[in-house]
């Protein structure tokens, strides 16, 4: 019987296993021990470490602040690793976007970000005018017949007063004073309609004469209103914006660049999409919107 049961093959298995976990614990000991890996801290990364909390607290950090700095770092990265090694960062939205930035980075070629010419500039001021068009500017002076102060013959008293200021009246000795300027700057269409409100503001722009008009009324009052200057809309000239138009051209590049890069990498991979049923009903958009880079990605997972 015992000859038999030595060659029985689950029985020869399980005594290899024995004798081969056994040689295991001879050479490395028991598994309970945590094998110490090595967490290498370069003079680069502490120099690094070092300028950081320079630029944050105008001076170097002492031998005893830097060595706490270096610490906290050796505790981050282990606490990385241990996240890792478990899994953490699996179905982690925000890991996943910082990813993605990281790769889409990368991804961006020097060149992207080399200092475009003159010439590059004013093509790309032609070609996309319509976005750095100035709009139109008005500067004014206004008088106001105060609400509050004339009731019900609030328009009766503008009235008075508009007679007055055509007749050559000082404009500072009339009115009633205001929390709202007496004088504005050149000033946009919407900027106007921040302060006295979109009628106000429409009624302005569209007046074409000259001299002292109104009445404009407001909640505040009766406004009387003198045009002293008036930009028409424009496209600016290159000196006028060259920094936002480098700004504005080396990003383009940029997201080219990561737009091509993800396109690459998109031919190699098969999208499947289980819809639920409240959309999966609803036929497919021929047109689907560019969402804008990056954190203001949807995911169809509901992340």
């Amino acid at each position: 019987m015992f000859m038999r049961a030595l060659r029985e093959p689950l029985l020869q298995f399980f005594g290899i296993a024995l004798v081969l976990f056994a040689a295991n614990q001879l050479i490395h000991g028991s598994s309970v021990q945590l094998d110490h890996e090595l967490i290498s801290i370069s003079q680069g990364r502490v120099n690094q470490i070092a300028e950081s909390y320079r630029l944050l607290a105008g001076r170097l950090p002492s031998r005893a602040e830097l060595q706490a700095l270096v610490n906290d770092f050796a505790d981050e990265e282990i606490a990385y690793r241990e996240a890792i090694a478990i899994g953490l960062d699996a179905d982690d939205t925000i890991v996943r976007r910082r990813m993605r930035q990281k790769l889409e980075f990368l991804a961006e070629d020097a060149d992207a970000s080399a200092e475009p010419t003159d010439e590059q500039l004013s093509g790309w001021l032609a070609e996309h005018a319509a976005d750095y068009r100035l709009a139109e500017r008005i500067s004014f002076r206004q008088v106001m017949a105060s609400a509050d102060v004339h009731g019900e013959r609030m328009n009766a008293e503008a009235t008075a007063l508009l007679n007055e200021l055509r007749s050559g009246a000082d404009a500072s000795r009339l009115g009633d004073p205001s929390m709202l300027p007496s004088t504005l700057p050149p000033t946009t269409q919407h900027g106007v309609a921040a302060l006295f409100g979109e009628t106000f503001a429409d009624a302005l722009f569209a007046h074409a004469g000259e001299g002292w008009f109104g009445p404009l009324v407001t909640p505040l009052g009766a406004h009387l209103l003198l045009v002293l200057t008036r930009e028409p809309a424009r496209t600016p000239e290159l000196a006028e914006i060259r920094g936002k138009l480098r700004s504005d051209w080396i990003e383009a590049r940029r997201r080219d660049q990561r737009e091509q890069f993800l396109a690459r990498l998109r031919r190699r991979y098969s999208v499947a999409v289980d819809w639920p049923e409240l959309y999966a009903a609803q036929p497919a958009p021929a047109d689907v919107p560019k969402l804008r880079h990056p954190l203001d990605t949807i995911h169809t997972n509901g992340e």
